[in-house]
């Protein structure tokens, strides 16, 4: 019998690249986030562990799928342009200065993070649907520092589901 491990192999053996990444909202067109780190959400499943004389056996109860948060961090832009579409974005939903929002901004959004490969080239797309912020960091000045440390700021996106997709957007 022939050796059949060659056939399992990897066909691509080139690894994920950390750092190529492009988030991309669709409530913002024109505003790049400049993003220094992002993440894919988890995905979990609940389980219902059901006692036996032997041991407890987990099943499926067939109750949904949740999902993580996206979480964002990026450099400020000197007009805070960035910073402020957010904010502002919050404030709106919030219903922080008035009792109503002024539908300056939708509820939700849709958004894309575009991963590249290795050589930067587009490879998949995590498809965000209704994503909208919940959490925005402050920004800290500090005159006391040796070099530049560009202002970055932190965003937490909730989303009701996501997809990954290829490069022509379809699901994986």
């Amino acid at each position: 019998m022939a050796a059949e491990w060659y056939n399992t192999q990897p066909g691509n053996r080139n690894f994920l690249n950390p750092i190529g990444f492009i988030l991309k909202l669709d409530i913002f067109p024109g505003v790049d986030f400049f993003c220094q780190a992002a993440n894919v959400p988890d995905i979990s499943m609940p389980t219902i562990d059901v006692p036996s004389p032997f041991r407890s056996l987990p099943i499926i109860p067939g109750g949904g799928v949740s999902f993580g948060d996206l979480n964002l961090t990026f450099i400020v832009d000197e007009d805070l342009q960035n910073y402020i579409s957010i904010h502002n974005w919050i404030r709106d939903n919030g219903n922080a200065d008035k009792m109503q929002t002024t539908e300056e901004y939708p509820k939700y959004s849709n958004g894309q993070l575009h991963i590249v490969t290795s050589q930067f080239n587009p490879h998949f797309v995590v498809d965000f649907q209704n994503i909208f912020p919940i959490q925005l960091s402050g920004m800290s000045f500090d005159a006391r520092m040796t070099d530049v440390d560009y202002i970055t700021a932190e965003v937490t996106f909730k989303h009701q589901q996501f997809f990954i997709r290829d490069k022509s957007f379809k699901i994986l």
